[in-house]
């Protein structure tokens, strides 16, 4: 195993040379080609400068991937660790960039190389930069990746296609078929389909982005996400109607007789218990964690439209007109926003027993984005009738998941009479503040 110290003068000024040509480099700022640039005027041809889980030639500054996982932590020879025998032919050893209790990185270096423990710190430090700021990028793309991810598949995109196409662009897997080299992690996307895989090994976050990937395009994600809205939308509003329960029992009870005082006690005790049930039922199925971005609505209207038409089958006799201007970004969850204004064009078409226009329409303000949906059914009325089936398409389910929806995004679903005649339902959404990325959830919506 080799010792990395300087023998002599000659090589301690050099050392301290190398120290110096590396001085001017910020980990802030340094680039995996900057680095190598630096280090090539002083290492030899065949060394390997490892950053994550790429690996760089330094004098010829290319690049492919690291082929072994994990890094290991100690200085060892090549040939105790074969896999990196793809990297160099050369008999040497690997270093080690151990910062923090992790591996971000280290040099393969030729037997006969020896390198100063001042230098390695400088390096080690610069590397710990490189890799920090890599692994962020890869972090965001990947979570950009699995948003589109979702919004295709939720409109109705197929399930293998979508994934091959998104695997491939974001760490190569190809089907196994396609290829003659040995495939690493094969991953099915299906009983029939093709396996999926590369030649080298994946990395922890690539095996993490991976499984969100085919939990995402799970027929059964979707649908449960869908329900977990549902069930907290009703939840909130039976503890909405326990409380009007629970306060008309009360002022009740303030004139009631001896023997209506018991009745009226068993009712409030009812709405009591009713009212705890539905809060737990709430917390329970509460959204844990949203994934707030600048999403465009208009574009996740249209999307909606269109597959609400594939689901409904529209009959002749029912119209949908979409007349969407351009919107500013809306602060929110573009899978959850989808589903929920598909729901609200449903609820609207299934409204409209006799047929009808469905106007699709949007606008916004300084603080908020909202998407309309206007249809001519339930017009506003005195009648008992027409004021109970009012109250009870205030209760359907897809506005229930639209409700719960907005509330998660700090925003609110509002159904008020159309000026026309109809029912104007909007979807209403804070705004993205393009400045500094927060949103004005705490302003008063239109």
């Amino acid at each position: 195993m080799p010792i990395f110290v300087f023998m002599n003068q000659a090589t301690d000024s050099s050392a301290a040379n190398r120290s110096v040509g590396l001085a001017h480099l910020s980990p802030l700022t340094v680039t995996e080609r900057e680095l190598c640039h630096a280090l090539a005027s002083f290492v030899p041809v065949t060394t390997w400068l490892i950053i994550g889980p790429t690996a760089w030639l330094v004098h010829h500054r290319s690049v492919r991937p690291t082929p072994i996982w994990p890094l290991p932590t100690t200085v060892m020879p090549l040939t105790e660790a074969p896999a990196f025998e793809t990297l160099t032919s050369v008999q040497g050893s690997w270093v080690p960039f151990n910062v923090r209790g992790r591996v971000v990185g280290g040099l393969v270096l030729p037997d006969e190389w020896s390198v100063s423990s001042t230098l390695l710190e400088g390096l080690a430090s610069l590397v710990e930069g490189v890799y920090i700021r890599r692994m962020a990028i890869r972090q965001t793309i990947w979570q950009h990746l699995l948003e589109q991810l979702r919004v295709r598949y939720a409109a109705g995109e197929e399930r293998q296609a979508l994934l091959s196409e998104v695997l491939l662009r974001s760490l190569n897997l190809v089907p196994q078929s396609t290829t003659d080299a040995p495939i690493t992690l094969p991953y099915t996307f299906g009983k029939e389909s093709d396996r999926y895989g590369r030649s080298y090994p994946f990395w922890p976050d690539e095996l993490h982005f991976i499984e969100l990937a085919l939990a995402i395009t799970h027929p059964a994600i979707m649908q449960l996400q869908v329900v977990g809205l549902a069930a907290a939308g009703v939840a909130h509003d039976i503890n909405n109607l326990m409380t009007v329960i629970l306060g008309r029992a009360q002022l009740l009870e303030l004139d009631a007789g001896e023997d209506q005082l018991t009745d009226l006690q068993m009712i409030e005790t009812a709405a009591e218990i009713g009212a705890g049930s539905a809060r737990r039922l709430q917390r329970f199925t509460q959204v844990e964690h949203i994934v707030i971005q600048p999403v465009d609505m208009t574009t996740i209207a249209f999307a909606a439209v269109a597959e609400a038409k594939r689901e409904l089958s529209l009959p002749g006799n029912i119209q949908i007109v979409t007349s969407l201007p351009i919107l500013p970004p809306a602060a929110g969850a573009s899978g959850l926003i989808y589903t929920a204004l598909k729901n609200l064009i449903v609820s609207a078409a299934r409204s409209l027993p006799d047929g009808g226009i469905i106007r699709i329409g949007g606008a916004a303000n300084e603080s908020h984005v909202w998407i309309e949906v206007t249809d001519p059914g339930l017009p506003p009325s005195t009648d008992l009738q027409a004021l109970s089936a009012q109250m009870q398409r205030a209760h359907m389910l897809e506005l229930i998941i639209a409700r719960q929806t907005a509330r998660i995004h700090g925003g609110q679903v509002r159904i008020e009479a159309d000026k026309a005649g109809g029912t104007c339902i909007r979807f209403i959404l804070p705004r993205w503040n393009e400045q500094n990325g927060v949103t004005h959830a705490d302003l008063e919506a239109p």
